[in-house]
């Protein structure tokens, strides 16, 4: 992956002030091919952990590294620290703004791996699931994560699908894995985030994503899905109605709860498809329920 040397480089630094973890990634534009215009400065680093116990690594943290937290932080200690990840947020608490040695950037989030494993696998938030839809570097590996990272990548390769046409294009394919996890995305709304991100990170890392993925589609879409050899060649899917109503079975548990039943069951494909439309029932609802949760 671009990049790997030096954020591996940097990400090893992180963690060799930390307390130990079960699981760790850097991910984000130190990572990406962003393909922004050149800056003199390293983009910050972002690293999720994930921890077996949040309260204890925090609390053996703040001895080590009290300057990582703000102070409020401090003063609510370990416990609260935890508390307000999971009250206020997505159960990650991140310490941010932070410099290494060299004076660049970076920041971390931790999170305990039971919470990390839930999202891959349901689509809780899909925060963790989103930010490991795209390329990014393991730098400490837990069976546990590894495995529902795999159950991630086929559920982001089956939304995508139900939300392409039956031909289209790599690189297609991959801008909707992306977007998977910025439909919705309130800084999106607010112009806080670049409307164009989603078509750098896909343009820019297509090598990246393609080797994430192509195992996944090669087994459990080979039936399914025809994947051209030749680059920028055409991608064909099935879209009929079993095939589709396969793909939405398959969708993590949060998606499906909020999905209407009524639209995506066989027989209002069936009929939609008489009508020229039947792409456009599951489409639409998973759009909907994706952006609802992000």
């Amino acid at each position: 992956m671009r990049g790997d040397a030096r954020a591996l480089e940097r990400a090893t630094g992180v963690l060799a002030a930390l307390p130990p973890v079960e699981h760790a990634i850097a991910y984000g534009s130190a990572v990406l091919a962003d393909a922004v215009a050149a800056s003199s400065s390293a983009p910050a680093l972002d690293v999720l952990l994930t921890v077996r116990d949040p309260v204890a690594w925090h609390e053996t943290n703040m001895r080590a590294n009290p300057s990582h937290y703000a102070p409020q932080m401090r003063l609510v200690g370990a416990r609260g620290t935890d508390a307000v990840s999971r009250a206020v947020g997505v159960g990650a608490h991140y310490n941010a703004a932070l410099a290494d040695n060299r004076g660049r950037g970076y920041k971390y989030g931790v999170v305990g791996t039971s919470a990390a494993v839930e999202d891959l696998t349901t689509w809780k938030y899909l925060f963790f699931a989103g930010r490991m839809h795209k390329p990014h570097v393991t730098l400490v590996a837990s069976e546990a994560m590894l495995a529902a990272q795999k159950e991630n990548v086929a559920f982001a390769c089956r939304a995508a699908l139900l939300l392409l046409p039956e031909t289209f294009s790599e690189l297609e394919f991959i801008r909707a894995l992306v977007r998977l996890s910025y439909d919705g995305d309130i800084r999106f709304l607010f112009a806080a985030e670049d409307a164009r991100k989603i078509e750098r990170i896909a343009s820019g890392n297509v090598e990246e994503t393609r080797s994430m993925y192509e195992e996944t589609l090669r087994v459990a879409f080979r039936d399914t899905v025809c994947v051209s050899q030749t680059p920028g060649g055409t991608w064909t899917q099935d879209k009929s109605v079993d095939v589709l109503r396969s793909h939405v079975a398959g969708l993590p548990a949060n998606v499906l709860a909020g999905l209407s039943s009524s639209r995506v069951d066989g027989s209002s494909i069936e009929k939609a498809r008489r009508s020229n439309d039947a792409v456009d029932v599951p489409r639409d609802d998973v759009r909907r329920r994706i952006r609802n949760i992000v």
